[in-house]
């Protein structure tokens, strides 16, 4: 059983605004990385290889996700991790499939829509992922909490993706190795950011 938590008040509460301190979720992100880079570094390659073709992407993209989050929640807690600890998200495995598929159709479509209805949507469901693991909501509840939750502060989630967008180019820019630390260093940021503004159990 999970602890009792009602993040639908705190996403209420979020959507009436909310400030974030990007230089500390940053920095917050970084400390979950180094406490344990071996098996994120470890892991990051293989979503990378996963990320990198549409199909595998579109199939394993949505657990692959939460395993980030998975792993950060355990090191944030103080807990011991191993590298099985991030498949442990795959126990939810057809709700973030099915999640991965809806957000990655919206997003795609907003995409050919003049390309910033994409960004909006990709925002907006920056933290879906979070709500269906955490708080087992379905895929599609967790696409309306999390824009609902966006919605609070918009401007600032959409600087914070941009910054990680751009540190994951640089990443790509180094050879294609700098994702390796790149793309587990944004997701630990992402965690940092979504416990910020909501909080996690």
């Amino acid at each position: 059983m999970r602890v009792i938590f009602d993040h639908q008040r705190k996403v209420d509460e979020a959507s009436g605004g909310f400030r974030l301190s990007i230089e500390n979720v940053l920095q917050v992100g970084f400390n979950l990385f180094r406490k344990s880079p071996g098996i994120f570094i470890i892991y990051g390659a293989i979503s990378a290889i996963a990320f990198s073709n549409p199909i595998s992407g579109a199939l394993l993209g949505g657990p692959m996700t939460a395993g980030f989050y998975v792993v950060a929640d355990r090191i944030r807690r103080n807990q011991p991790v191993e590298l099985p600890d991030f498949f442990k998200s795959f126990d939810r495995f057809t709700p973030l499939l099915i999640l991965n598929l809806l957000v990655g159709l919206v997003v795609f479509l907003g995409l050919l829509l003049l390309v910033i209805p994409g960004i909006y949507f990709a925002v907006s469901y920056l933290f879906t992922h979070f709500f269906v693991w955490f708080f087992e909501e379905s895929p599609a509840e967790a696409t309306r909490l999390s824009r609902k939750m966006v919605s609070g502060n918009f401007s600032q989630i959409l600087l914070l993706f941009l910054i990680l967008g751009g540190i994951n180019l640089l990443g790509l820019l180094a050879f294609g190795v700098g994702i390796l630390l790149t793309l587990p260093f944004t997701y630990c940021v992402l965690y940092a950011a979504f416990d910020d503004i909501i909080g996690i159990p």
